[in-house]
């Protein structure tokens, strides 16, 4: 029996029944154990126990990890954001404030700052749980944040330096991002590195690969979507006939118009509207879904309203004579005119037609509903259209002509202020806190619950400089029905002030 066995069994029986014996000297270890005092039976036993384990180990070379190691880190481009704006970073992350991200994110990109390394996994992770942040993110990463995200399966998302590797050997949206990136770089050269694998790719691969043309996408890329409408599977030319309709010189745009303009007349009444009769199979292919239908139009006028969104909005104004602005006042209080507000609202989006979306944009508050988007996407995706210098333009220009409305839903800049995603103008946002000072002291429940359902929002677009002149304006006035509302509206106002003067390095 082997020291250690005695050691277990005299523990096991207890001392008093098994005394325990110290070994003879007779090795360097036991020459140490000789040196115990033999009269401490219980001291002697659990002494020797513990000599043993430490024997046992010392002298032991480590583990080795036969993993291949990664590549260490390159170093970064640009620089970090200062120590406050990563402060700020790192409060938002945690929950505080978490709607004036995307400002963050803006600005730091605009100004070529990266996001501290200590922020990176919460940043990455967001990115996993919120795919609508994954754009604004990734500019903001850095290569140690791409580095990063190599390590963890989870952030492949993010889109590696290796393009090819990537394509070859990534997720299915790893792969869509690497696309994506290759389309802004070389919008050709992507789709022809996809059309190479296409016949390889699964059908639902194909649908997710092909939205990635949407970057970058030209009337070069109009041959391959055109022979996409013939594909097996209805995702894939959905998809096709939705990026053929954004390019105003596509086949399928003449084939919309060519359907559409015997159905939309200019006449003296102003515009009058005949309805298809039927959904034939070559408004099928060209996406047109019959199934798509909305009880508010019928299921002719939910035909129309698809095509309508295809057609180039020019045709009206060359076919017509006649500007946008014209045009719009032609179908306002008509019958038609929640078809075509949406029609040529849709079309001036999937064109990026500017003169229109400035026409349309006023009449928005007519807009109760949308019919297959909501008055919220409309009014965003017309914004998107504008330059911020222009979207504040008109914005202004409604304010001033509308000087003495009060702002309530019925006020047609409302609906506006409420969707608008630029910063606002100085101007636009001392009219706005004048307005709502007055509201404040107005005594109409009404239109104190339709600001203050909003107030929140107009925080993250007006101009965070004015917060002392607001603290001052608001809080000499505020009543105790609005003093949660308003402490609220000036907190997230002083967050973001401070917050892009730590960006801006003041």
């Amino acid at each position: 029996m082997n020291l250690w066995q005695d050691i277990v069994s005299t523990a096991l029986i207890g001392t008093e029944r098994q005394p325990f014996k110290l070994p003879p000297p007779d090795s360097p270890l036991n020459q140490v154990l000789s040196r115990l005092d033999s009269n401490d039976r219980e001291g002697s036993l659990l002494s020797t126990a513990a000599a043993i384990a430490l024997y046992q180990q010392a002298g032991k070379l480590s583990i080795a990890d036969k993993a291949k190691l990664s590549q260490p880190c390159p170093q970064d481009d640009f620089p970090y954001c200062t120590p406050l704006a990563g402060q700020y970073l790192a409060m938002m992350l945690k929950g505080e404030h978490t709607e004036v991200l995307p400002e963050w994110l803006r600005i730091a990109t605009a100004t070529k700052q990266l996001a501290p390394p200590r922020c990176l996994p919460e940043l990455l992770a967001l990115g996993k749980r919120q795919n609508n942040l994954r754009s604004a993110i990734l500019p903001v990463l850095g290569k140690r944040g791409f580095w990063l995200a190599s390590q963890n399966p989870q952030w492949n998302y993010v889109v590696s330096e290796n393009i090819v590797e990537t394509w070859e050997t990534g997720s299915k949206e790893a792969r869509r991002l690497a696309l994506e990136k290759l389309r802004q770089e070389d919008a050709d050269g992507g789709r022809e590195r996809l059309e190479a694998t296409w016949k390889k790719e699964s059908s639902q691969e194909r649908a997710n690969l092909l939205q990635a043309l949407e970057t970058g996408l030209n009337m070069n890329d109009e041959p391959f979507l055109e022979a996409a409408l013939d594909n097996k599977r209805k995702q894939v030319r959905d998809v096709a006939a939705k990026l053929l309709g954004k390019l105003p010189e596509s086949r399928l745009c003449q084939r919309m118009t060519t359907r559409v303009l015997p159905l939309v007349q200019f006449g003296e009444k102003g515009i009058e509207v005949s309805l298809p009769q039927s959904c034939t199979p070559e408004m099928i292919r060209d996406g047109i879904d019959q199934s798509k239908y909305t009880s508010a139009l019928g299921e002719k006028g939910s035909l129309l309203l698809q095509m309508l969104t295809c057609v180039p909005l020019t045709v009206w104004n060359h076919n017509w004579r006649k500007k946008p602005q014209e045009i719009v006042q032609g179908f306002i209080d008509s019958e038609w005119e929640k078809l075509l507000l949406e029609g040529w609202a849709t079309a001036a989006i999937n064109h990026q037609n500017v003169p229109w979306a400035e026409a349309l944009l006023p009449v928005c508050s007519n807009l109760d509903y949308g019919c297959f988007q909501s008055q919220e996407q409309l009014i965003q995706g017309l914004f998107s259209v504008l330059s911020q210098e222009s979207a504040n333009a008109l914005m202004l220009q409604i304010l001033l002509d509308w000087e003495g409305e009060p702002l309530n839903s019925q006020h047609p800049v409302f609906p506006l202020l409420s969707q608008s995603r630029y910063p606002w103008s100085g101007e636009i946002s001392n009219l706005v806190l004048l307005k709502i000072r007055e509201i404040i002291q107005e005594d109409n429940q009404q239109l104190h619950w339709q600001v203050r359902s909003h107030l929140q929002n107009f925080a993250l677009y007006m101009e965070p400089s004015i917060v002392d002149e607001a603290t001052a304006s608001l809080t000499s006035v505020v009543a105790d029905i609005w003093r949660d509302t308003v402490d609220r509206f000036l907190a997230r106002l002083q967050f973001r002030f401070e917050m892009i003067q730590g960006l801006r390095g003041v």
